[in-house]
């Protein structure tokens, strides 16, 4: 992406201000018990005005149709599926920045697996009404040397609209209880492991933002 696009973007997030501590609230997803699954949202993680500036870097580069990961590295445009935008921006820099803000948050370990940062591509999403991102699971980011993504990390740019929650669903018939909604709100940060049957429920009204990063893992080798 353009460089001086970047730099005022991470200029405006690394600024030294007093922030108050986010505020974490446990989610039950249907099916699992109260703790059992990974799952929950952090509350004023980001500033409103570091998320308007966030939009503007997105809407400055630009946005096309969102795919859909099919597995081994690929990807294909379902419409039916999903049909919203998305803006890919690949960056350390600003990985680092969240990672900073979210680490004491995130478990260090799973099975046998530690945790290293978030994933440097970063996935600006982009909703119009009528568009959603039906049921599924996470698919796992892996690079060459083997480390992988388990946990998703699904951060909210806006608020004002209607419809676009993350919403955790039982899967066909397995799980039992009814599906638990995570609403988007500015600076609201979801944080749950890849395993979890959730959907990007339809936007009715208005225009949401939101950004996708993974928590990246290692196989730990003491283990």
């Amino acid at each position: 992406m353009e460089t001086a696009n970047l730099k005022k973007t991470l200029k405006i997030l690394a600024k030294s201000s007093q922030r108050p501590r986010p505020v974490k609230t446990d989610i039950t997803p249907p099916g699992a018990k109260e703790g059992e699954k990974i799952a929950f949202y952090l509350d004023e993680v980001f500033t409103k005005e570091e998320c308007k500036e966030l939009i503007r870097c997105s809407e400055e580069k630009g946005y096309v149709q969102a795919l859909v990961n099919i597995g081994f590295g690929r990807q294909k445009l379902m419409t039916d599926y999903r049909n919203n935008q998305r803006c890919l921006i690949d960056t350390t820099e600003l990985a680092s920045i969240f990672w900073e803000r979210l680490a004491e948050f995130i478990p260090q370990t799973i099975r046998g697996y530690q945790a290293l940062g978030l994933n440097e591509r970063l996935r600006f999403l982009r909703y119009d009404p009528g568009e959603y991102f039906k049921p599924h699971f996470d698919g796992c980011y892996e690079r060459e040397n083997g480390e992988i993504s388990l946990v998703t990390v699904q951060i909210y740019l806006n608020e004002g609209f209607s419809g676009g929650s993350t919403t955790f669903l039982p899967f066909s018939g397995l799980d039992s209880g009814s599906p638990v909604e995570c609403v988007p709100k500015i600076g609201r940060v979801l944080i749950f492991e890849h395993r979890l049957h959730h959907e990007g429920s339809v936007l009715k009204a208005g225009r949401k933002y939101a950004i996708r990063s993974d928590v990246m893992y290692s196989k730990d080798k003491q283990q």
